[in-house]
């Protein structure tokens, strides 16, 4: 493969993952579970985005320069690579952010994937592969209907949840008409350590972090009463590789805790370790309408077994330490 930039060393397993979007927040922690788990690993990155959050893997996997929206180097490399897994993350992964560039989040989510599916058609690939949509491609449901089921109508409600829609048929009907080992899922919102700030959890442990350097001040927050469901990412990249080592081929399932907590709350637990004085004050720009929705990840669970473990108050103070070490450099 021209592009690669390192060899993969034997790491003692004869099964080889592809993951694109590698050094993404999602990508770099699969990578490092992964990599742990003695599988060899070959990772997609786009050649303009940085690599720094798996700066310290980069001698454990093979890493390939590769926009996915480009089909002829995808082909290439994939017809190289001939992976055993495949996880498809590279993903724009913004709702609020699609909503100002929807054509970009459209063709990106949608034709990179498609240039990844017709790859491994090509050359006839027996690969499990995992595609990942969203929770998001339900948009807003009634609290009657909650916890939402995977048979629950899809209403998505902004650019990005149309293109996870997509990426999630798309990936259904690969199954159905090429008979690619697809499992399909939809994560619940997942966070910790390496999330982008555009993102609430992520965002507030940026502030903290600042303000307490600054020795306190004023945080801006949005709407607190919304509830969501938060999975710490390093049990959902356990979850992804349960999907597909116990999933069944062609199925989509749910990924989440099945639980919600107040956002306010969330903020609450991290403020309780700080030791300035921190005050919240409410921004206009980053109001949203009161939303409460979790789905139901019973299915998911009764096939793989899988169970969140991870609590949460550990992963918001995990994350609020990643964005302080972030100020010391």
């Amino acid at each position: 493969m021209k592009k690669a930039l390192n060899s993969a060393r034997n790491q003692g397993s004869s099964k080889k993952v592809l993951i694109t979007g590698v050094a993404g927040f999602v990508g770099s922690h699969l990578t490092k579970y992964l990599i742990a788990q003695n599988f060899k690993v070959v990772g997609f990155f786009h050649p303009l985005h940085s690599t720094e959050n798996i700066s310290s893997l980069k001698d454990k996997l093979e890493l390939v320069a590769c926009d996915i929206l480009n089909y002829k180097q995808v082909e290439e490399e994939i017809a190289g690579i001939k992976p055993d897994y495949v996880f498809h993350l590279a993903a724009f992964s913004s709702p609020s952010q699609s909503l100002q560039n929807p054509r970009q989040t459209l063709e990106n989510n949608i034709f990179g994937q498609i240039n990844i599916l017709d790859s491994l058609v090509k050359i006839k690939s027996n690969a499990k592969i995992l595609i990942v949509g969203s929770a998001d491609e339900y948009g807003n449901v009634d609290k009657k209907d909650l916890p939402v089921k995977e048979d629950h109508p899809l209403s998505p409600g902004s650019p990005y949840a149309v293109s996870k829609v997509a990426q999630d048929m798309l990936g259904y009907q690969y199954f159905l008409n090429y008979g690619l080992n697809i499992v399909r899922v939809r994560p619940s919102n997942h966070i910790g350590p390496r999330q982008a700030p555009v993102f609430v959890v992520s965002a507030f442990a940026s502030q903290i972090a600042v303000l307490e350097k600054q020795g306190g001040g004023i945080m801006k927050v949005g709407n607190l009463e919304s509830e969501r469901d938060f999975t710490d990412v390093g049990d959902m990249v356990k979850a992804y590789l349960l999907a597909l080592d116990r999933g069944k081929i062609g199925e989509v399932y749910n990924i989440g805790s099945g639980k919600v907590i107040k956002i306010g709350k969330i903020l609450e637990i991290m403020l309780s370790q700080v030791h300035v004085k921190i005050t919240p004050q409410k921004d206009n720009g980053l109001f949203r309408p009161t939303e409460v929705f979790y789905s139901d990840p019973t299915k998911f669970k009764k096939q793989t077994g899988w169970q969140p473990t991870i609590p949460i108050k550990t992963t918001l103070f995990d994350t609020i330490n990643y964005e302080r070490e972030k100020l010391k450099v």
